[in-house]
């Protein structure tokens, strides 16, 4: 009895486009990914809410309003619900959340859930989506499946709820391409008229689906017949509908692009010239996370990944490599390899995270190699399947496990899976928590100033909230050693210094509270509001009441500024009638409450007061200055220029009195003497 001649060739799909029936088996085959899915995440339900869940879910004013905060999510930028604006139009996740606030408030258990059912339920279509690619190929396509599912790179995106965004992004892309396709072989309407609706719902849940624009025409060129006006026709109508979305979003939240924050933490590439060979050396991170996905991060940000130059060996090797691929997936475009269409397929998705690095100076995030690990998975197993023979007269793989070919298949499958898996299964519960998070990657991540910042705060919380006097101690110690590394790195990170402020706050030293509040940005309100408090509790009423209307001003809804605002006035008033009372000859008594009499912009009992303090003292230079202010105040410039020049008898170099007194006789008119103090302000700099 003759064996059968096997070939080393492996089919071709595009090359018959005519159905066969599936195996008997592909029935069950379907559910595997789906089981895999909650194998690999099903210890992600115990987590509770970590990093942007927070303010994407928990803080977010929107998602905690549940069906009621619907419409506001429709029609605002993606961070606005967390106080934020930065050009996002991403409703459908925050839809979701919303929706589950308002089923079973914020049980972090069921958000989970719902992630890991929407990542099994991407295995599927995913499955379901290459086996009409590679037909008659159901282990090969299995293997694709399950090595896309397991790479411990999508960590990141199914552990945090928030990045629920990514996985309905991906989900509805791999529908619309599933229709598609299925269109193409059948002509039923219906199937393209779903795939614009899964594609449209794609872009609203996460921009980056405009990716699909390219793999449209990629998967009718590569797997069906089609020619280019076909081809041609079908892309254009995903380009309409891309226009259609882009003026939604400009119609609901002003903006396509948005502002770039001045954020050096997130976007610390400035110099365009440097971002070329920045972008080539994080993308060789990229490939190496594909290979050897160890040591993950989930934050790469200033200075975990130093600005690189062309000489640096890893953007020379990466450029290389680039090189290399687009020969070979060009070079082989003719034939239709599957090889080409996986290179292709990687490009044009990691395209998102290249583009954040190149047009914003953004950084490297693991969760832009969620879509990209599909082209690996398909070369990856592209060549493994090569080792399994075909027969010769059906090109059909033969599973003949005496011979080595379908052995080294499965086991190198089953090594890759086991090796995935497991890694996958112990990042998983790192994601449990912030301090379990932020505590592992610092192992790692220690360059990061966003990543010390993040662990010393969380150090700090847990400080404030033990009672043990020991392990409180021992917290705030540690954690503000983290956070002064975060300044080490980054000597302008403003939320460092918030939380310095906050934890010299809880330690009760509020002069340096005060002093490290000073160094946030002065126009965010809870920054203002916070060092407010610090003023309050240094005593300083005055100053606390003048800086938290302004950060009322600045933010009308910041509940803690308008919650204290009426416990700051009370004391203020309080010191104001206690002062005006006390009988005193201390010039500091009188200096302050001329001051008091400030905040409530009584400038004439404030000059009664600060002339009392100058009589007390005739070289009160502050009480002085205060003089000339309200007298400017009052109009009355003459008195105010006598008041700044009787400063410059106290001290003669006073820039403020120049300053003042130059601004003063500008007013009226006096152009010589302007000069003259302008000249003064040069010559004591």
């Amino acid at each position: 009895m003759s064996k059968k001649k096997l070939s080393e060739k492996p089919s071709v799909a595009a090359a018959k486009p005519e159905y066969r029936p599936q195996p008997p088996f592909f029935k069950f085959m379907v559910w595997i990914p789906f089981v895999f899915a909650f194998i690999l995440y099903g210890n992600t339900l115990t987590n509770e809410f970590a990093l942007d869940d927070l303010p994407q879910i928990v803080n977010n004013k929107f998602v905690q309003q549940g069906f009621g905060g619907i419409s506001q999510i429709i029609s605002t930028d993606y961070w606005s619900g967390s106080g934020v604006s930065l050009g996002y139009y991403r409703p459908l996740s925050l839809i979701t959340f919303a929706v589950e606030k308002a089923a079973y408030d914020n049980n972090p258990m069921m958000m989970h859930l719902v992630n890991v059912f929407l990542y099994a339920l991407t295995g599927v279509v995913l499955f379901l989506l290459l086996s009409l690619l590679f037909r008659n190929m159901p282990f090969f396509v299995l293997a694709v499946t399950l090595l896309f599912m397991a790479h411990p790179i999508h960590t990141e995106v199914v552990a945090n709820i928030k990045s629920r965004d990514e996985i309905l992004s991906f989900l509805n892309s791999i529908m619309a391409l599933w229709l598609v396709f299925r269109y193409s072989k059948t002509k039923f309407i219906a199937n393209l008229v779903l795939a614009w609706v899964f594609y449209f719902l794609a872009l609203m849940s996460k921009e980056t689906a405009m990716t699909t624009l390219a793999l449209v025409p990629m998967l009718l060129f590569f797997f069906t017949p089609k020619k280019g006006g076909y081809i041609g026709g079908i892309t254009l109508s995903f380009f309409v509908l891309s226009l259609i979305f882009l003026a939604v979003k400009y119609a609901l939240i002003g903006t396509l692009t948005g502002d770039l924050p001045n954020d050096i933490n997130n976007y610390p590439y400035r110099e365009v010239s440097g971002r070329i060979p920045t972008m080539l050396y994080i993308l060789g991170m990229y490939f190496y996370r594909l290979i050897m996905p160890a040591r993950l991060l989930y934050d790469y940000s200033y200075n975990q990944i130093p600005e690189a130059g062309w000489a640096n060996p890893v953007v020379l090797l990466t450029l290389l490599i680039i090189l290399a691929l687009a020969y070979f997936a060009i070079i082989n475009l003719k034939r239709k390899s599957v090889v080409s269409f996986a290179i292709l397929f990687f490009g044009a998705t990691m395209s998102v995270g290249l583009m954040f690095v190149l047009s914003r100076g953004g950084i490297m995030a693991e969760r832009f190699l969620y879509a990209p690990v599909l082209g690996f998975a398909l070369v990856l197993g592209y060549y493994l399947h090569k080792l399994v023979p075909r027969d010769a007269k059906t090109k059909q793989a033969v599973w003949d496990f005496s011979q080595n070919g379908p052995k080294l298949f499965v086991g190198v499958i089953a090594v890759l899976l086991v090796f995935y898996s497991v890694r996958t299964v112990a990042r998983n519960p790192v994601w449990k928590n912030n301090l379990t998070l932020f505590s592992n990657d610092i192992t790692f991540g220690g360059n990061s100033a966003q990543l010390q910042k993040h662990y010393g705060s969380e150090l700090i919380n847990q400080s404030v909230a033990t009672e043990d006097k020991v392990a409180k101690d021992s917290l705030m110690k540690l954690g503000l050693s983290h956070v002064e590394k975060a300044i080490e790195i980054n000597p302008r990170f403003s939320e460092a210094y918030f939380k310095l402020g906050y934890a010299y706050y809880q330690l009760r030293d509020y002069p340096k509270a005060i002093d490290y509040y000073k160094k946030t940005n002065q126009n965010v309100s809870m920054n203002l509001s916070n060092m407010s408090l610090a003023y309050y509790m240094n005593g300083d009423y005055g100053e606390a009441v003048k800086i938290m209307q302004k950060a009322i001003q600045l933010n009308p809804d910041n509940q803690t500024a308008k919650q204290n605002m009426p416990m700051l006035k009370q004391a203020f008033n309080r010191k104001l009638q206690a002062m005006k009372k006390e009988k005193s000859q201390d010039p500091q008594h009188f200096f302050e409450l001329g001051n008091l009499f400030v905040e409530e912009a009584n400038y004439k009992d404030a000059l009664q007061s600060f002339d009392m303090a100058v009589s007390l003292k005739p070289d009160f230079a502050g009480a002085l200055v205060n003089k000339g202010n309200c007298y400017y105040m009052l109009k009355d410039y003459n008195a105010a220029i006598k008041a700044f020049e009787a400063v410059l008898a106290v001290e003669p170099n006073s820039q403020i009195a120049f300053k003042n007194l130059s601004t003063l006789y500008g007013m009226l008119g006096n152009n010589d003497m302007q000069l003259f103090y302008n000249n003064k302000i040069e010559g004591a700099k």
